[in-house]
């Protein structure tokens, strides 16, 4: 099958994303809105509690994957892998709930919201395998899928039975008969009907991507623990309403990730070719995009901000209204943090992400334990902005000296 060209590639990955994580951001709205911000602060709860799960899930292998060009691994050794990812990541996931005096509803919810992070994590890797394949499209296709089944099952099943339990069972079932009948399918078409898995591949694979693995859990740990916080110190209701305000800024991140997941490839082909000016270029087009898309997205949430959450969740969302703006600053540095992590893989800058990754849960842990129990959802924003600043500039001078490398190896 033909590949589509980059650009036919951001359009339809751009689409396809925008598309699905509005309908993810429309169901923490709508679980408001039709069940109050108790139940609100329960889905707020088990998307912070399996945040970093669902990273475990991943095992942040699609960056590696996709940038695999020479064919390192096997796109069944890189399947086979993800099913012990997925087992490993839920029985933690259950095992972490042991630490938690969680009532059996909210057990309920988070372990059926687990189920569907592993999931996405499934179809992730079908994914990857798409994308390898300059086939984007399908990936689109899939996404738009998912988005209208997940927010229509969701919302009937809470509407009719006001149990979020019922309805998060619903958006899991919906994510995983989507991977049965559709992105299995597709993805088999690229892969070759002689391919066997090789168990000593999926081990060594496994192996190379624990340090990986260990930066991206550590990593969405350190964005998750202020909210984590807000919640053992001030209650679900309050993490309800921090949650309510931050869910339009999911669309400014996953904006920012659309435009540079695809890519990854053209990195990685740049770096293949030792063309370091190709390189280059790709990341300071991204780096213009980026400060274009910062600079309307904090003017829009000033001027917009209060207005559009007030008409979303009505007057009772109003004394909170003021942390949006702060919060789309934060949300542009995960942004920046997430899309730098993918240039330090493809340039295998393992050891650099490492420090990234502990220097991320230090910072965070200091200043949630302080900044949360001090200042309730402000300490959230700050601590956050605290965390991702030390994180960036590590991840900065990562970049740096490997490019840094490059030319000593180049004029060498």
């Amino acid at each position: 099958m033909e590949k589509k060209s980059t650009i036919a590639n951001i359009f339809y990955n751009s689409f396809g994303m925008m598309f699905y994580y509005g309908c993810q951001w429309l169901t923490t709205i709508l679980v408001v809105r039709l069940s109050g911000f108790s139940d609100g602060g329960v889905y707020g709860l088990a998307m912070t509690f399996t945040a970093a799960f669902g990273i475990l899930a991943l095992f942040n292998t699609r960056q590696y994957q996709v940038s695999d060009v020479i064919m390192e691994y096997s796109d069944r050794t890189y399947i086979k892998s993800r099913y012990y990812a997925m087992a490993a990541s839920f029985l933690i996931c259950a095992a972490g709930l042991l630490l938690n005096d969680y009532t059996p509803y909210q057990w309920g919810v988070i372990l059926l919201y687990m189920l569907y992070k592993c999931g996405e994590a499934w179809i992730d890797v079908y994914h990857g395998i798409d994308q390898k394949n300059g086939r984007m499209d399908y990936i689109c296709y899939s996404y738009i899928a998912r988005g209208i089944l997940m927010l229509g099952i969701f919302c009937s099943v809470l509407y009719l039975s006001q149990n979020l339990v019922l309805a998060t069972g619903g958006m899991a079932l919906t994510t995983i008969l989507t991977a049965v009948f559709y992105d299995r399918r597709i993805a088999e078409r690229f892969i070759s009907k002689e391919a066997k898995t090789d168990c000593a591949a999926v081990k060594k694979l496994m192996a190379a991507m624990v340090p990986l693995v260990i930066v991206a859990v550590t990593n969405n740990l350190s964005i998750s623990l202020p909210k984590y916080y807000l919640e053992r110190y001030y209650g679900e209701t309050a993490l309800g309403y921090y949650s309510s305000v931050a869910t339009p800024s999911m669309i400014v991140q996953v904006g920012a990730a659309t435009i540079f997941t695809p890519l990854i490839l053209p990195l990685a082909d740049r770096l293949k070719e030792n063309d370091k000016r190709g390189f280059l270029d790709i990341l300071k087009k991204v780096a213009v995009v980026f400060v274009i898309l910062s600079i309307l997205a904090v003017a829009v949430s000033v001027i917009f901000g209060e207005w559009f959450l007030v008409l979303v969740f009505k007057e009772e969302i109003k004394p909170y209204a003021y942390l949006f703006a702060p919060i789309i600053l934060s949300t542009l540095l995960i942004a920046i943090n997430a899309c730098l992590f993918p240039v330090c893989t493809v340039l295998r800058e393992i050891k650099g992400q490492l420090a990234v990754g502990i220097g991320g849960v230090a910072s965070s842990l200091a200043a949630s334990v302080y900044c949360v129990k001090r200042y309730s959802m402000d300490g959230v924003v700050a601590a956050l902005l605290i965390t991702l600043t030390v994180q960036i500039l590590i991840e900065v001078y990562c970049v740096y000296r490997k490019m840094r490398k490059w030319k000593e190896a180049s004029h060498g």
